[in-house]
């Protein structure tokens, strides 16, 4: 097996910004609304800046450089106040790695997490004892925020021992959603089958976001980022910002726009998805610019509003969701205001022990290095409330996992070796066996 830490040099590029699916994943003709909508163009109206991303003037096919928050667009109301959360008790799982972006928890106890740059992945089991996980990640493209990032268990993961993976390849420069099968004591995963590729991937990394949710029925959604790239997020044939749903072989499912892999488009940076319990609902979470960082309800063939494009390239000073333009673009359920959160991860709360905050949609920030809790509507179009748990005192939090009797995995993402897999409980909750 590939040593996971050895990374091969990066092979020649092709154009990233010229994606198009393969010919198994090949895109067809478009009608009504939604082509309309996918050639729809914002004009540059302002200035807004950039979150988490360095001065554009050093990166191809972008315009402008960062601007102040006064100079930006759309709205610079505060969000939701932040009530205080409910107290929690929080607990080490694994610490001395470096960007731990996902997290997953096997039927069976073991905490299984990857490390962005580095491809490693840790597995610690009902025991306490740690072990690394045999995967050849050696390829891996890891500029900025690309590499090893979403990671997911299939629903039926007790038989099928199924593993769903997001990864950056330096060979065939793209972000990649692989299948594979985890050896029964975690000690490899193997006989990887590539799901879907064609993921856009900039030169520099920026935008990488990938985060894949397993549902119950067996089929997966993946949000993407859409790769620093102007056209990407409105044009239908690019997998870049969007959040796609496939079956667990990698072909469109049945509500995706026409015959692609497409089921939402006009999103920025994909950070977070998860299923609301009992209702059926998808959420998702993403990076907005400087201002309005967007939690929204996942609308099948929904155009969340996200155009920088400026004749191919990447117009940042434009609004999060631009209904002056896209008049039919899906409003967000949450949005952050000035300034952004950088919000990650997510997961609903299910558990009595949470109390009042039962049923609520916990969030991972990184800039602001906290988790909000968000109660959504009664029809998930809003948010009525909002609290803060654990600020400050982790760093920056990467991604959220519910575990069953309501404890909640998180990963930090400060790097340089000193990022942990946290355990967080609500005080007062039964221990766990």
């Amino acid at each position: 097996m590939t040593d996971t830490r050895f990374h091969r040099p990066l092979a020649a590029h092709r154009p990233l910004a010229t994606h198009r699916f393969r010919a198994r994943l090949r895109s067809r003709a478009l009608t009504g609304a939604a082509a309309a909508a996918a050639i729809t163009l914002v004009v540059p109206l302002g200035a807004s800046a950039q979150s988490e991303i360095p001065d554009l003037g050093g990166i191809p096919g972008s315009t402008g450089a960062p601007a102040s928050t006064s100079d930006s667009l759309g709205s610079l109301a505060p969000a939701t106040p932040l009530e205080p959360g409910p107290e929690v008790v929080v607990e080490p799982v694994l610490d001395g790695l470096t960007i731990p972006w996902d997290v997953v928890r096997d039927p069976g106890g073991v905490v299984v997490t990857g490390e962005r740059d580095s491809g490693a992945v840790h597995a610690v089991h009902p025991d306490g004892t740690t072990s690394a996980v045999e995967a050849d990640f050696s390829a891996l493209f890891t500029e900025s925020e690309s590499g090893l990032t979403g990671m997911a268990l299939a629903s039926d993961f007790d038989t099928s021992r199924e593993v769903y993976t997001c990864h950056s390849s330096a060979d065939e420069q793209d972000n990649r959603v692989t299948s594979w099968t985890a050896a029964e004591d975690w000690s490899s995963l193997d006989s990887p089958e590539v799901l879907v590729d064609d993921i856009p991937l900039n030169d520099g990394g920026q935008h990488s976001g990938c985060r894949i949710l397993a549902h119950p029925d067996g089929s997966l959604y993946i949000g993407t980022g859409d790769a620093f790239t102007g056209p990407a997020p409105q044009d239908l044939d690019s997998l870049g910002g969007k959040i796609l749903h496939v079956t667990r072989d990698g072909e469109p499912a049945d509500d995706t726009i026409g015959d692609s892999l497409v089921l939402t488009y006009g999103h920025r940076n994909v950070q977070g998805l998860d299923l609301q319990p009992d209702t059926g609902r998808v959420f998702s979470a993403e990076h907005g610019p400087s201002i309005d960082d967007e939690v929204n309800l996942v609308i099948p063939a929904g155009n969340y509003g996200w155009d920088p494009d400026a004749g191919g390239r990447y117009n940042q000073n434009v609004p999060m969701t631009d209904t002056a333009a896209l008049p039919d673009a899906v409003e967000a359920s949450w949005s952050s205001g000035a300034p952004t959160l950088a919000p990650a991860g997510i997961a609903f709360l299910d558990d009595p022990s949470w109390g009042e905050w039962n049923g609520a949609l916990a969030v991972a920030m990184l800039k602001t290095q906290q988790i909000v809790l968000m109660m959504p509507s009664e029809d998930g179009r809003s948010v009525t409330r909002t609290a803060t748990v654990i600020p400050g005192e982790h760093g920056r939090l990467r991604s959220l996992t519910a575990e069953p009797g309501g404890t909640l995995l998180a990963t930090t993402s400060n790097g340089g070796g000193d990022d942990e897999v946290l355990r967080i409980s609500p005080a007062g909750a039964a221990p766990r066996e």
